[in-house]
């Protein structure tokens, strides 16, 4: 599996100069095994939101790696 950054642009109350909504960009860390699979986990994200919103970007992370609380290394359990 891949990490991938995904910025999406959500709607929001206020307005610019020219009477568009002003977006408000979110960052997403997606795990995938293709941009196609990304895109499809994000779709299905924001489907459950109501806001307007639009994938800006999509792009491979760049962490070393993702460390969730309950991973322990072998070495610690000696």
């Amino acid at each position: 599996m891949i990490n991938y950054t995904i910025t999406v642009g959500y709607e929001t109350e206020n307005l610019d100069s020219d009477g568009n909504p002003k977006m408000k960009k979110s960052r997403y860390l997606v795990e995938a095994s293709s941009v196609e699979e990304a895109m499809l986990v994000i779709a299905k994200y924001r489907s459950e939101d109501s806001r307007g919103s639009e994938v800006l970007t999509i792009t491979k992370a760049t962490y070393e790696d993702v460390i969730s609380s309950t991973l322990t290394p072998k070495y610690y359990g000696q």
